[in-house]
């Protein structure tokens, strides 16, 4: 009895209807990240050209943001393809930039701790970069591992400045004016 209930339910024109939908939807879901990246891919010389034309130090650590994300895929993209020319081309083009925005920044004379704007994008933005890096450093190869590492390095020093000062003091350390305790 219940095998027969179970079996019409099957055969029934709604449920075939809904597998039918639910198969459309689910190869659609699968098919986006792909489109997303080839939109974001071929949008490349619009965020170059933002980037280039921005003077502003905050604005420019924005347009990096959404021009390094494209760069690190190509980067990523090629390094798997064993295009290493073209791979490092675009991450030296890529470090190269961000060292621009970097010193931008730093020269604006804002305080990073009180007015963060452009160093928080630019932090979170490196942080994902150089976790993308470390993804892709098993598949370079070997005698191209020093280039990839002096500009991981460098990089990460970067990072590391920016986390420096956007937050300059130690949790749990006193202030220098107050005094010790005896």
């Amino acid at each position: 009895m219940m095998r027969r209930v179970i079996m019409q339910r099957f055969r029934s024109e709604s449920f075939q209807t809904r597998m039918l939908v639910s198969c459309a939807i689910l190869s659609s879901l699968l098919a986006a990240p792909a489109c997303i990246a080839n939109t974001q891919q071929d949008r490349l010389p619009e965020f170059k050209e933002k980037f280039e034309r921005e003077t502003d130090p905050v604005r420019k650590a924005k347009a990096l943001s959404s021009l390094g994300d494209v760069q690190v895929l190509e980067f990523v993209h090629a390094a798997a393809a064993d295009n290493f020319d073209a791979a490092f081309a675009l991450l030296i083009e890529y470090r190269n930039e961000v060292r621009t925005t970097f010193d931008l920044l730093k020269a604006s004379g804002n305080d990073a701790e009180r007015k963060p704007e452009g160093f928080k994008q630019l932090q979170i933005h490196l942080r994902k970069s150089l976790w993308e890096m470390e993804r892709v450093m098993p598949r370079i190869a070997p005698d191209r591992h020093a280039t990839f590492d002096d500009i991981r390095n460098e990089l990460g020093r970067i990072h590391t400045e920016l986390i420096h000062m956007l937050f300059p003091r130690e949790p749990g350390s006193k202030k220098s004016n107050e005094n010790p305790e005896s």
